[in-house]
């Protein structure tokens, strides 16, 4: 008995407390735009809370899918405004100025976007390894955590099981060592009734009460059984579809590599398209593979990012606010598994709600669920020390007893026999099932379950997953909105543009060595226009000489019928300059 009452009482273990990672504190901090944050509500029995948490989660989602939304449209809006309204922005190349003619620094643009795209590209393929050092690596510890605590549970399983057997066993034994003792104390003295006075001992009264308590063992046995078989498959079904749920997780799955392969490898061609502009190296073909092939493609990815981004942020949050406790009073996961019981068995403070007290709130002995078994073990140490009495006063008097009884008693020590040894291992069944559920062991299991792969792995991974989604997403939008940047830079002459043709503007063009000599057609004519340099004024163009004739106004007057008269405008009438026909 001493060992049971250690194993049932013992204090010397006590289950370590929930430590809240950062992960968990800033997701369970999320705003949630007015709505409840306590997970437990999920349970609640009032529909109108159960409502707000979920608005509260589907505010998170649509709130970011609307940001990306709208910076998608955005994108697309300058894309159809087109280079004359919205330059660089609609995805066409840089229109410049030369720098002979940039007053405001334009021609330092291209630069400063390339550079800008650069860093976002740089960023971007940070997060992206991130995403699966951090991230991913989580989820695996995650399922190799859970993996193992599923492991623990088999192995917790198989051995109930054989103790079940060893029990079933039992119960068959005793059944038999009854009905053996029935048909034995129907006759079990015929020459003496009254032989318990001649021995000084009430042999029959303590062969009736074995034969009771063996009935009442037997029927014990078999509706503990039943009801431990149900549990034992029950555990074993739930062990079996969570290791396949675990193994059904493929977060590394082609899908995942895929996204993340596009995210790495694209928004490489896409820097390596940008370096060769800034060595004034034009590539046009490789530019036109950009456009038509990896920018869409890197595009569609970046889509598939943000809307996985927006998809994790809820689930995010929901693991967090599980594993704070949510609510004011943030308790931990301890306190969300107790509960979560409250809220769906109400205020019952059974059996049940006492295993999972015990077992979940750090083995407190407030909750301590085996004190039933207590006055079960003291009837069967009862039991243990009544029938090796009888035995050994049987066996030390079976000469008196078969002269007085007239009967031979071989078969009455060897019932009492068994049945000394079938309530010892009856007794031995019981020490192995207390120990098999001390605290130690199911709480250990409970806190690599819950503790460390629920709430500090697979929290850690979501907030990963979540950050560097998010990263990728707007380096990514950043990076399709400064597209133009792996486009050659245009240059336009402002100053022979808008001076010598009037108001109207230059075909740019794409060189960059702007030579001392350029020449612009318009109207049939061409100028020549040079730089030079003046004294007082610092570089300028001039026009210096006109390459085909430019068309001068005249004047027609008609003198008489048959005569007409052209002249200059301006000029003085006179007959000598007059042409007549």
């Amino acid at each position: 008995m001493d060992n049971a009452r250690s194993l049932m009482y013992d204090t010397s273990y006590t289950g370590p407390t929930y430590q809240t990672t950062t992960s968990v504190a800033n997701l369970a901090n999320l705003p949630r735009f007015g709505h409840e944050s306590d997970f437990t509500s999920i349970f609640s029995p009032h529909a109108d809370e159960q409502a707000d948490y979920a608005a509260g989660l589907i505010s998170l989602f649509v709130f970011l899918l609307i940001i990306f939304i709208f910076w998608t449209v955005v994108i697309l809006v300058f894309k159809c405004m087109g280079q004359a309204n919205a330059g660089f922005l609609s995805g066409h190349a840089f229109i410049v100025p030369d720098e002979l003619d940039d007053e405001t620094n334009i021609h330092k643009r291209p630069f400063r976007v390339r550079v800008v795209f650069l860093v976002a590209t740089a960023v971007l393929m940070t997060s992206v390894f991130l995403f699966v050092a951090m991230g991913l690596t989580n989820v695996n510890n995650a399922a190799t955590t859970m993996g193992k605590s599923l492991q623990s549970t088999e192995q917790l399983v198989r051995n109930a099981e054989q103790i079940a057997t060893n029990l079933e066993k039992v119960g068959l034994k005793s059944i038999e060592i009854r009905d053996d003792a029935v048909s034995e104390l129907d006759n079990f003295c015929p020459n003496n009734p009254n032989i318990g006075d001649y021995v000084g001992m009430d042999i029959t009264g303590i062969a009736n009460q074995a034969k009771t308590d063996l009935t009442m063992l037997a029927d014990f046995i078999s509706d503990g059984l039943e009801a431990l078989n149900e549990n034992l498959s029950l555990v074993r079904t739930f062990t079996e579809s969570a290791d396949q749920a675990t193994k059904s997780i493929q977060f590394w799955g082609w899908e995942m590599k895929l996204l993340v392969a596009g995210l790495f490898i694209l928004p490489s061609f896409l820097a390596v398209g940008v370096g060769l502009v800034l060595l004034d190296v034009d590539v046009e073909p490789y530019q036109k593979a950009l456009t038509y092939f990896f920018m869409p493609l890197f595009a569609i990815t970046v889509i598939a990012c943000y809307v996985v981004c927006c998809l994790v942020l809820p689930v995010s949050a929901t693991s967090a606010d599980a594993c704070s406790g949510g609510g004011t009073v943030r308790g931990g996961p301890d306190d969300t598994v107790l509960t979560v019981y409250r809220n769906l068995m109400g205020e019952d403070d059974g059996l049940i709600f006492q295993f999972v007290g015990f077992y979940t709130q750090q083995c407190n002995p407030e909750y301590y669920p085996f004190d039933f078994l207590s006055s079960y073990l003291n009837d069967l140490d009862v039991a243990v020390d009544s029938t090796n009495t009888a035995y050994s006063a049987m066996e030390d008097n079976q000469g008196l007893l078969e002269e007085q009884c007239g009967r031979d008693f071989d078969d009455v020590i060897n019932i009492v026999e068994d049945m000394t040894a079938n309530l010892k291992s009856l007794r031995e069944q019981a020490y192995l099932s207390l120990d098999l559920v001390k605290c130690e062991n199911i709480n250990r299991l409970y806190v690599n379950t819950i503790h460390e792969a629920g709430c500090t792995y697979s929290v850690d991974a979501m907030a990963w997953i979540f950050a560097t989604s998010l990263v990728i997403s707007v380096c990514g939008l950043i990076m399709i909105m400064l597209r133009s940047a792996y486009y050659t830079t245009e240059y336009l002459d402002v100053s022979a543009s808008w001076d010598v043709l009037d108001g109207v503007k230059a075909v740019p063009t794409k060189s960059g060595s702007r030579d001392s000599v350029e020449e612009v057609e318009s109207m049939g004519s061409v100028v020549d226009v040079r730089k030079v340099v003046d004294s007082n004024t610092g570089p300028r163009r001039e026009a210096v000489a006109a390459t085909a004739a430019v068309p001068i106004p005249i004047k027609v007057s008609q003198d008489h019928d048959d005569e007409f008269e052209m002249g200059h405008v301006g000029e003085a009438d006179s007959s000598d300059s007059d042409d007549y026909f």
